[in-house]
């Protein structure tokens, strides 16, 4: 199967960004502060997207079919699984800033929404078979979008902490 090795190192930096997300809970629980909504929020970001990398990335090897169709299934199950996932976390941010939570670091959740949602579209034009040589680039870039996501609510976490230390200083 073509980019095996490639899809090996996305499931452990997928391990490793699911790690960072155990180590928040443990620091945020720790606080004294304790958890502000968007934080559980964020985190559910970071492991979903860690996570759903980490399994996309290891589910294509259970199948011994043609690479073709290993992909454009598997393209089919990642547009509706990257899709659910970015319509329930959008709804729920939507429902947080209803309730007077809005997001603390502007403009990062929207741009998880409009990385995933893109890659799910891709993953879609896939899985009908418009990408046809170029499925395989497709959706390793959808494993590298969903790692991307996931860094970058591990930059928001960051973020967050650098303003709380700011603060205290």
């Amino acid at each position: 199967m073509p980019g095996t090795d490639l899809l090996l190192a996305i499931s452990q930096l997928a391990v490793a960004l699911a790690g960072f997300s155990g180590l928040i809970a443990a620091i945020r629980t720790a606080a004294p502060d304790g958890w502000y909504p968007r934080d559980i929020w964020s985190l559910s970001w970071m492991l979903g997207a860690s996570i759903g990398a980490l399994v996309l990335s290891l589910w294509l090897d259970l199948f011994d079919w043609s690479d073709e169709t290993v992909y454009r299934i598997s393209s089919a199950v990642a547009a509706v699984c990257i899709g659910c996932f970015v319509g329930v976390m959008a709804w729920t941010g939507r429902r947080l800033t209803r309730a007077g939570f809005p997001p603390r670091v502007r403009y990062f959740p929207a741009t998880i929404v409009l990385l995933l949602g893109l890659a799910s579209i891709v993953m879609a034009v896939g899985a009908v078979g418009g990408l046809r040589g170029s499925i395989t680039a497709a959706y390793v870039g959808t494993l590298i979008a969903l790692l991307l996501a996931s860094v970058l609510v591990l930059a928001v976490f960051l973020v967050l902490l650098a303003r709380m230390t700011q603060r205290r200083s």
